[in-house]
This record gives C-alpha cells, sequence and structure tokens, in this order.
C-alpha cells in the first residue's frame, strides 16, 4: 500500500509522530515519578468503585458481552473478559467515585489506565518501562487535543462535550497504539479512526444518571477498538482534526479552536505534569471550596451550628456546572453539589466516599445546612477563577477564604505519602491487605517490572 505524505503532514501526523518516537529517556525522573504516582492512584480510585450501582451494571453488561469470558481482568472482581469488555468495565469503575485524576482531557488516567493493563493481557509482553511510555503518550495526547478545543471551559462549557468522552479517545487512542507498537501510518489511522466516533455529553446533569462514567469507559473503549482495526490495515482519516466537512475542530470545537495547541512545542511531560489527583470525592470545581471550609473549621473552630450563611461567588461556567438548585438525591448529583459539598464537609468534618451516599446524603440537617449557601453568579472574576467565600456566623463572625490552587492540583500537589494512604484506604476495601501491599510496591517499581499483567494479577479476586 502506498502512504502519501500528505497523511505525514497532517495534524494526526504530527501527533503520531510524536507517539511513535516517545522514549522514557525524552523525559525527566520527575515526569516518570508522577505517572506512577498517577497509575497507583487510577487503580485505587477504580478498586473504591467496584461495589458502585454504576459498577455493577457495568459488570453484568460486560458479562452479557463477554459471554465466555476472555484474556482479561475486570478488576477488583473474579470476572473475565475480552480486550473491548474488559476497558468498559474499568473505565466505568476508575471514575465511579469521582476520585480519579483530573487536568487532562480532564480525567485521562480512566482512560488510559484500563487500556494499558488489558492490552498488556491481550498482546503480552508489555514492560513497565513501556506501559510508562504509554501513559505518559496517552496524557499528552489527550491534553493537547483539548487544548486545541480551546481548552476545558470552552469545550465542556460552551460547545456542551463531556472532555473525558471526546478527547480521551485520543488519549485512550494514542496509549493503545504506543503499547501495541503502532507504525507511523497505522497510528494516524487509529486517531482518525477515534475522532470518526468519538464523544460524550454533559446531559447527565439533569437527572445525576450514570452516563457520565459511560462517557469514560466507552472513550477507553474506543481506543483499543481504534488501535486493534488500524493494527490490522483498517484505514482511517488522517486529515480528522482539520477536515471542512466532519473534521473534529468543525465537528467538537465549535466555539475556540486552536490547531496550534496540537503540534506546538511543548516541556517534555507537559500533558501529564497538568494531571493533578484527587483528595476529595466531589466534582474538581468544588475542591478550593472545600479547602476554604476545612481550614475555617481549623483556624475557628467553626461548626455548622455556627453558619448563618455563606457566599460564594464563581465563574458562570462553575455555575454551570455545581450550581444545580435542587438538592441531590444521588450520588453523582451530589458530587456536582457545591452547597452539599460544604455542609456535608462542616458537619461531617470529610467529603470522602461515605460522605456522598446514604445515609449521610439524605440527612435533614445537611440539607438545612446546604440551603444557608447562596452562590453568586460574577462573570467579573478573572477566567477560571476559584470561588471566593464568605462565611457569616450567628454570632457576628465574617470570615473570608480563597485558594488560587485546590489541594492536589499540579501547582499545589499532594504529597507521594498521602497519595499512597489514600490508595491504601480505597484498594483495602475490595483487596485483601497483602494483596494491596504487592500492588503498591508493584506499581511504585512500575519502571523496572518486565511484564505488567504481574499487576493485573493482582486486581483479580
Amino acid at each position: 500500500m502506498t502512504h502519501s505524505t500528505d497523511l505525514h503532514k497532517s495534524l494526526a501526523g504530527h501527533l503520531a509522530e510524536y507517539a511513535t518516537q516517545f522514549n522514557l529517556d525524552s523525559v525527566a525522573d520527575s515526569v516518570v515519578k508522577h505517572a506512577v504516582s498517577l497509575f497507583l492512584d487510577l487503580l485505587g480510585a477504580a478498586l473504591s468503585g467496584v461495589d458502585t450501582l454504576e459498577a455493577i451494571a457495568a459488570a453484568k453488561a460486560v458479562n452479557l458481552l463477554s459471554p465466555g469470558g476472555g484474556p482479561c481482568t475486570l478488576w477488583g472482581t473474579g470476572g473475565t473478559a475480552t480486550l473491548q469488555g474488559a476497558v468498559l468495565h474499568n473505565g466505568i469503575i476508575a471514575h465511579a467515585r469521582e476520585l480519579d485524576d483530573f487536568g487532562g482531557v480532564d480525567h485521562t488516567g480512566a482512560v488510559v489506565v484500563p487500556v494499558i493493563l488489558a492490552v498488556a493481557e491481550a498482546f503480552p509482553t508489555v514492560s513497565g518501562r513501556q506501559a510508562l511510555e504509554a501513559m505518559i503518550v496517552g496524557y499528552e495526547v489527550g491534553r493537547r487535543v483539548l487544548d486545541s478545543a480551546g481548552g476545558y471551559r470552552p469545550h465542556n462549557h460552551s460547545d456542551g462535550f463531556h472532555s473525558t468522552g471526546t478527547c480521551g479517545s485520543f488519549a485512550a487512542t494514542a496509549a493503545a497504539a504506543k503499547v501495541m507498537g503502532l507504525d507511523l501510518d497505522q497510528t494516524i489511522w487509529a486517531l482518525g479512526l477515534a475522532g470518526s466516533f468519538t464523544g460524550g455529553t454533559w446531559a447527565f446533569t439533569g437527572d445525576g444518571a450514570m452516563s457520565k462514567r459511560f462517557n469514560v469507559g466507552r472513550a477507553s473503549e474506543t481506543g483499543v477498538v481504534a488501535a486493534c482495526l488500524a493494527r490490522s490495515g483498517f484505514t482511517g482519516p488522517g486529515q480528522i482534526f482539520e477536515a471542512e466537512w466532519g473534521g473534529f475542530f468543525k465537528t467538537y470545537a465549535r466555539t475556540a479552536a486552536n490547531p496550534d495547541a496540537l503540534i506546538c512545542k511543548r516541556p517534555p511531560g507537559y500533558g501529564i505534569m497538568r494531571s493533578g489527583i484527587k483528595p476529595y470525592a466531589a466534582c474538581r470545581d468544588i475542591h478550593s471550596s472545600l479547602d476554604v471550609i476545612f481550614d475555617a473549621k481549623e483556624c475557628y473552630q467553626l461548626t455548622a451550628a455556627d453558619i448563618a450563611s455563606i457566599e460564594v461567588r464563581c465563574i458562570p461556567e462553575m455555575i454551570q456546572m455545581i450550581g444545580k438548585e435542587e438538592f441531590p438525591s444521588t450520588r453523582i448529583a451530589a458530587q456536582l453539589h457545591l452547597p452539599y459539598s460544604i455542609a456535608v464537609a462542616l458537619i461531617q468534618g470529610k467529603a470522602f466516599i461515605s460522605e456522598y451516599e446514604a445515609p449521610i446524603l439524605h440527612d435533614p440537617e445537611i440539607k438545612r445546612l446546604a440551603a444557608l449557601v447562596q452562590l453568586i453568579e460574577s462573570p467579573e472574576l478573572p477566567f477560571d477563577s476559584e470561588p471566593y467565600l464568605t462565611i457569616r456566623t450567628i454570632d457576628g463572625r465574617v470570615i473570608q477564604g480563597h485558594v488560587d490552587y485546590a489541594s492536589g492540583a499540579s501547582q499545589n500537589p499532594l504529597s507521594l505519602q498521602k497519595i499512597i494512604e489514600k490508595y491504601e484506604s480505597l484498594a483495602a476495601r475490595i483487596l485483601p491487605a497483602a494483596r494491596t501491599a504487592t500492588v503498591r510496591e508493584k506499581v511504585l517499581s512500575l519502571a523496572t517490572i518486565s511484564d505488567v499483567r504481574e499487576i493485573a494479577a493482582c486486581l483479580r479476586l
């Protein structure tokens, strides 16, 4: 088959060239260490999601899709599935608790890590070094695609797409192509196929539906399907980004497309270093307000009984995402509800797993306190600004708070010890203590592991 040089000069060609040529020696040790932390954190987040309603439903569905099982592990269960079924399931559970990483596509780990481990089981042997290379490539490509769509706010809020689905498909595809060893043309085709069938919207905010998790699993599934097709000689459009009719920019980036972001020079590891790790089980836009509340509790001995009112000044996009007026009735809705999170933090002193579920979810005192939180749309705030809180107490105190970067952000990272503690607390919900420790040690030494099936095997009960 003859290949046109125009294919290589396309925007997808530039991404594919980066992906195929990347190797671990081109990035600093700090990038590798961060990738390892993200890998470990993602496994903890995924294991914590195994017992959620969406995970249980996903497992049943995958069993229907893969009735004979397959070579790949359904994490946290005794089940197996095809490559396609496993990444769908594992992507869904990785995002089920809203505890997976952010700042990439947005939730890059949940679409990339399931792909890498499942491919390693379906197409052995994959070393830890190869896994890390695929991971860094996936994060980089995904972030470039989101930036080329104008960035998180324009793509998600103005265009209406859920970027973890739309851009995550490219991240998953790049990771799958890298770990499978696809050549330049095959990688271009795979990216073209992914862009031909990517998607995901924010419609779930209307009723707290599970589709937010499906968007993630589907992106992982799209990635492995696109890579497998391309590996087998199935072509995809090289002009997937720039095509005038049906291209990614014309279809998915209607308000602020920035094609140069796909090909501009960036520091090695830029994409993955943009991603942070969550300390709270809520939408990322809620985290800085929780930081303020927890700081006020510590510094001023603030309690729920002290509160007269709380005003939160937010940029309009945050109001759209986390400012729904109705009090939440589901975990997913609560994780996207800022007044609920503030109330539960004040009453429970935490905002982790149980705080977003029954019986706490239905506590009338939380509902009463949430009603005292007023969100004020403040378009005068700088673009992407974190909220400003004004807390008024019944004894007349006025406490104001704001943080520029919430805990866990790349600009305000969690320590490795905190990341390990988070992983252990989550993994121990499903795995025996010894297995939890084994996974931790294997992931922390990921760069030296000869076969990452050692990790996947530990995730099967």
